[in-house]
């Protein structure tokens, strides 16, 4: 029984990763994101990366969200952070992000992780429309 939590605990991981080789979502609505492929790890708990997103201008973005999976041993470290809504210009924002361990959960170690993000951004004009796109992207922590 050990051998098969394991395994259902890391092949959605690994089935992760093998999918997670774009690091940029480009959707036809002109809502990008993409996560730089580098993280740092502090102290265990904390990762901190950047995510680039862009909107058309004149959009509202409903802001979106950063998550950090970790397969560790018999478990799976996670934790999670908000993207704050940004002015929609057309062009690339980088946001520095800092994604916190789930207290409540393991903590991070070095090694491979995979880090998703996803934005969402709507044009309230005559035509109403929303657009999102999500990235997944492998990383290293160190």
């Amino acid at each position: 029984m050990p051998k098969l939590i394991r395994l259902a605990l890391v092949v959605p991981t690994l089935a992760i990763m093998a999918v997670a080789s774009a690091t940029a979502a480009f959707a036809d609505n002109g809502v990008n994101v993409s996560v730089d492929p580098s993280a740092s790890l502090t102290a265990r708990v904390e990762v901190v990366t950047t995510v680039t997103a862009s909107c058309p201008s004149g959009w509202l973005t409903m802001g979106g969200g950063v998550s950090v999976e970790q397969a560790t041993g018999k478990s799976i470290a996670h934790g999670s952070a908000y993207i704050p809504g940004l002015q929609c210009t057309g062009v690339d924002q980088v946001i520095p992000v800092t994604i916190l361990a789930d207290p409540g959960g393991i903590p991070f170690r070095n090694g491979t992780a995979v880090i998703t993000a996803n934005f969402t951004a709507c044009n309230y004009g005559a035509t109403f429309t929303c657009g999102s796109a999500t990235a997944y992207t492998t990383v290293k922590l160190h």
